[in-house]
């Protein structure tokens, strides 16, 4: 029996998936086992890779069949249909940029990482400003094709590429509405924490004590060893697909604390991936929704279940008996005191729920100078102290507080930094739904029985894939659009409202 034409597509784009599958690899590879003198040929390996995904793209057979299958009587399901977007809007975007601009940014962005490595070991920004702005000329350009072939500006194509669908004009009056309403109430928190301080953790951890620990959690949260691991990296992260899944955390012996959260953020990234689809693994349609979904799964777990009383209740047992420690300070209360503690840091994967979106204003503001034309890279440490200093009113002391602290740049992720922020909102919207729907989650919980949160969130995000855009997924989830009023809200909720911890 011979195969339609929608049969022949998704053979032609379950080969572009595997593809990335490797690359998926090799990036992590990059940042986790890759010695620094091997980044010449990793640059060439991923342009090859990318190259053969544009080609399979790109081949006349492909533009024949999507046409044939738009434009013909062919039965499709639901989710066949919205799989024939997919394609097509993948089709574009490759359509859109030439083969030897993605060929320029995979070497910049390669290089550029490598070299953003040793000027945050020597603290020095001038050594990676030259590579930066050679990436931030490539994305320049690759913007500029992309705002051509999708009719909108060239930072507008950046930010539809991390987040289908979303544009500054949605964007800035939520950030505005937060620009105006964060400050006053950090103030207030802070004043307000001021009379009841965390006890202040002395002892050091050993890294691989904390690994235990986070091996633990995440079984228990649901992780799947048999498809992925955990390492350790200078900037967290999570790659590779459901089938699998790399994740990293940083560790300091000094700080478990942050290493813990950086943990629950990347396997609420890595549990979004494994609960995608399983069916239609190979196919657009069921990959994740963007990175404003993405980032709201890894936030929801972080912020919303890790930082409360009934999560401390539930691991400070288990971080006693694996680090061997006791005392004031190790108690669960006294550890959900020191994870929800606003204050006014330069480092934003550190930064409390409260003050962390103003950390993505900084950059947000930032980029849009810096596309614009306003900003020139060798100016960017100076831009970034002012604007950070405007709405935190602190300096940070050199460069690796301020601009050097992320690889997102250095990687060519502009227009992705929107996406953090934007998912925390997102986040607070799902939370909020979730408390109706299911009131006593949170003593689950306590209990560590974390089946019926991923449940849920399995109903309402993961099984969509890409089926639909990220309004109506957060729509049919909450019935509400992203509105940052739920997440202020959430804050004052939480920080305002005396809580019981052995309630």
């Amino acid at each position: 029996m011979s195969l339609s034409p929608y049969q022949h597509l998704e053979k032609r784009f379950k080969r572009v998936q595997v593809l990335r599958s490797i690359t998926h690899l090799l990036r992590w590879d990059s940042e986790v086992l890759m010695p620094l003198g091997s980044s010449r040929i990793r640059s060439e390996q991923l342009a090859l890779l990318d190259t053969e995904c544009s080609a399979i793209l790109l081949s006349k057979k492909t533009a024949v069949l999507l046409d044939r299958v738009e434009s013909s009587s062919y039965s499709l399901d639901e989710w066949e249909e919205a799989n024939v977007r997919e394609m097509r809007r993948h089709w574009l975007y490759a359509k859109a940029i030439p083969k030897y601009l993605m060929n320029s940014l995979h070497r910049a962005t390669t290089k550029a990482e490598v070299v953003w490595r040793r000027a945050c070991e020597e603290n020095n920004f001038k050594i990676l400003s030259p590579h930066l702005e050679k990436v931030v000329d490539v994305v320049r350009d690759k913007a500029q094709f992309l705002g051509n072939a999708f009719g909108c500006s060239s930072y507008d194509a950046l930010l539809d590429e991390h987040d289908p669908g979303r544009k500054s004009a949605e964007i800035d009056p939520i950030f505005q509405k937060l620009d105006l309403h964060l400050p006053p109430l950090i103030e207030k928190i802070i004043d307000k924490q001021s009379a009841n301080l965390p006890v202040k953790i002395s002892e050091k951890i050993p890294k691989s004590k904390q690994k235990d620990l986070g091996r633990f959690i995440m079984k228990k949260i649901g992780f799947p060893f048999n498809k992925g691991r955990l390492d350790e990296s200078l900037h967290p992260f999570t790659e590779g697909t459901s089938e699998d899944l790399r994740i990293t955390s940083l560790f300091a012996e000094s700080d478990f604390l942050s290493g813990l959260m950086g943990i629950l953020h990347e396997t609420g990234h890595a549990m979004y991936d494994f609960g995608l689809p399983p069916d239609r693994f190979f196919q657009p349609v069921g990959r994740d929704r963007g990175m404003t979904v993405h980032e709201s799964q890894a936030l929801f777990l972080e912020m919303m279940i890790g930082r409360t009383p009934e999560f401390m209740n539930f691991a400070g047992p288990i971080v006693s008996r694996i680090f061997g420690v006791s005392g004031p300070a190790w108690q669960p209360e006294n550890l959900y005191r020191m994870a929800t503690q606003v204050r006014k840091s330069f480092n934003r994967m550190n930064a409390d729920e409260v003050t962390y979106p103003m950390h993505i204003l900084v950059r947000y503001e930032l980029e849009k100078d810096i596309f614009s034309g306003s900003l020139r890279v060798k100016d960017l440490p100076d831009a970034w102290n002012e604007k950070f200093h405007k709405r935190m009113g602190i300096f940070p002391e050199n460069v690796n507080q301020g601009c050097l602290q992320d690889s997102h740049w250095p990687q060519g992720y502009f227009g992705y930094f929107s996406t953090y922020a934007l998912g925390a909102i997102m986040a607070a919207q799902l939370h909020r739904a979730l408390k109706v729907e299911i009131p006593g989650f949170m003593q689950e919980i306590q209990q560590g029985d974390f089946s019926n949160l991923f449940d849920w969130l399995g109903k309402k995000i993961f099984q969509h894939g890409a089926k639909l855009s990220s309004q109506e997924l957060l729509r049919q989830a909450t019935g509400d659009s992203l509105n940052s009023d739920f997440y202020l809200d959430y804050l004052k909720e939480k920080y305002f409202v005396d809580t019981d911890i052995h309630s």
